[in-house]
């Protein structure tokens, strides 16, 4: 039996190290892509409870003009800010609980709530710049800063309404 060469123990090496390379690459892609995800089907689950809300209620959850991320509860027939992270309808001391408010993962992120007259806007930013859902310029680049909100420590690149997603602005 023979011994490795110097020479065939660099290459068994030198293919180990670029296809770990590879692995982690594609490993990280699909961590955000997972976020990105997750983020979304956290904004529907809020315009699923916003919706739910205004059925009760008559009109969708307020927002804070001042700290867009804080919803407000309807209490005994009177909007407030929802005290921790429920949205909630309580009338006679009965409590309907529409959604645990989810948070962003990342805890530099925050997802942004607007209600308006006639509606509201949900706003996250989400990581992957290759996302088929985010606003595009008319060269085909993305939108980085489409609608001027922050999302915590970013610019918000992902809303919806009570209509759905927004494509164009």
């Amino acid at each position: 039996m023979k011994g490795f060469t110097l020479m065939e123990i660099m290459i068994v090496i030198a293919l180990i190290m670029i296809l770990s390379v590879v692995g982690i690459g594609a490993f990280m892609q699909s961590t955000v892509k997972s976020r990105d995800t997750q983020r979304k089907s956290n904004l529907n689950q809020i315009g699923k409870a916003a919706e739910a809300f205004y059925t009760d209620v008559g009109h969708y959850p307020l927002s804070d003009d001042v700290n867009t991320d804080r919803l407000y509860c309807y209490d005994q027939g009177v909007d407030t800010v929802c005290p921790g992270t429920k949205l909630y309808n309580l009338i006679d001391s009965t409590m309907i609980i529409y959604l645990d408010v989810p948070k962003d993962s990342d805890v530099s992120r925050k997802y942004v709530y607007e209600s308006s007259s006639d509606g509201y806007s949900l706003y996250a930013a989400l990581e992957n710049s290759q996302d088929r859902d985010l606003l595009l310029n008319g060269d085909g680049s993305v939108n980085q800063n489409p609608w001027g909100i922050s999302c915590g420590s970013v610019q918000c690149n992902y809303k919806i309404t009570e209509t759905g997603l927004v494509k164009s602005i």
